[in-house]
């Protein structure tokens, strides 16, 4: 028993001792989900990341978004409901140091460019000569990102913390909007 633990230990000993430039975590924002980081040579960075939104975000946009389709044209707009969001995101990232003196940890701020996918349904509730409709149409938008953001890494655990602030400008869809997109979040680093 004693052997095995001992293995275990410095088993964990080197993994945190080796350079530790992936990492896993969460994000939490719009969108939320699963966020994958790999630290490149000369602080550059590559970032994936896998979610959902929150549904009730973007009213304004998705009922804009009825009156610019043809399809309604006539038609009154009564309200909407998203259903099954999914985000993905690819990203390039140049990071850079701050320096505070008496800081324990590394702290950096961060921009890139990259680009959005988010797909989801949108059930439109409208009026046709009195009558209520509903019509399922699937919403897919998918455009350039820019981003700009902060992490900071602990010295000690393998943790970093972030905050970002991006925004896309649709090219499918709805080309030209420009939407915004905020997160804060945490990695495990290995």
């Amino acid at each position: 028993m004693k052997k095995v633990a001992s293995i275990v230990f410095l088993s964990l000993l080197f993994i945190t001792a080796h350079a530790q430039d992936r990492g896993i975590g969460l994000r939490l924002g719009n969108p939320m989900g699963i966020t994958y980081k790999k630290y490149l040579p000369k602080n550059k960075a590559v970032e994936l990341g896998v979610g959902t939104g929150y549904t009730s975000w973007y009213h304004n946009y998705y009922e804009n978004s009825f009156h610019d389709f043809d399809r309604y044209e006539g038609f009154d707009y009564v309200s909407h409901t998203v259903r099954t969001p999914l985000y993905l995101q690819a990203r390039y990232q140049l990071h850079n140091d701050i320096y505070i003196e008496g800081l324990i940890g590394k702290l950096e701020w961060y921009w890139g460019i990259g680009a959005l996918m988010k797909v989801a349904n949108v059930d439109y509730r409208y009026r046709d000569n009195g009558v209520l409709i509903t019509d399922r149409r699937t919403d897919f938008d998918f455009g350039p990102e820019g981003m700009l953001g902060m992490e900071y890494t602990f010295e000690d655990i393998p943790l970093t913390i972030f905050g970002e602030f991006s925004l896309v400008i649709e090219f499918a869809d709805r080309p030209g909007a420009l939407r915004g997109y905020s997160g804060v979040g945490a990695r495990y680093n290995f």
